[in-house]
C-alpha cells in the first residue's frame, strides 16, 4: 500500500512583493504547520510522497512551479469548494489507486471534508494557525464509510 501525504497550503508564502516570481510549490509555503507537515509528517508517517492541496491551484505536485497568490478555501462559497474537490479527486484517481493507497491529509476541515468521503485516510486537524497535533488522528477507511 501507498502512503501519500496531502498537505494544506499555508497564508504565508513567498513572493508578495515580486508575484511574478515563480516558486516549486514544496518552497512557495513558509507557514509554520505547513513546514512542520512537510517535514515531521512525512517522516513519522513513512510517507511514500507529497502534494500540496492549495485553495487556488487544487492538487499541486511538490515541484509545480507557481507564483504568489492569496486565497483561503475557508472564505469560497460552496460551489467553489465542491468542484475544487472533485477536480482533485479525479487528479488522484489518475495517480493511485484509491483502493489501495493510503493518504495522510495535513490542514483544516475545508481542505479535507469534501476528500474524506472518497478516501482511506488520516485526518491531522490543526490545533490553530501555528499547530498541528500528530498524536491526535482521524482514520477513514473504505472511502470514510
Amino acid at each position: 500500500m501507498k502512503h501519500i501525504a496531502l498537505i494544506a497550503c499555508s497564508a504565508h508564502k513567498q513572493g508578495k512583493d515580486t508575484p511574478e516570481k515563480k516558486f516549486r510549490a514544496m518552497d512557495i509555503y513558509t507557514g509554520n504547520t505547513f513546514i512542520k507537515s512537510k517535514t515531521e509528517g512525512i517522516k513519522r508517517f513513512c510517507c511514500d510522497d507529497f502534494h500540496i492541496l492549495s485553495a487556488k491551484y487544487g492538487l499541486l505536485d511538490k515541484d509545480d512551479e507557481i507564483c504568489y497568490y492569496d486565497m483561503y478555501l475557508g472564505h469560497q462559497k460552496l460551489a467553489y469548494k465542491k468542484q475544487w474537490a472533485s477536480t482533485i479527486l479525479e487528479k488522484l484517481k489518475s495517480h493511485y489507486d484509491l483502493a489501495t493507497t493510503k493518504f495522510y491529509i495535513f490542514g483544516g476541515s475545508d481542505y479535507y471534508k469534501d476528500l474524506v468521503p472518497h478516501l482511506n485516510c488520516v485526518v491531522f486537524s490543526y490545533i490553530n494557525s501555528n499547530t498541528i497535533n500528530f498524536d491526535e488522528a482521524k482514520e477513514f477507511l473504505n472511502g470514510g464509510k
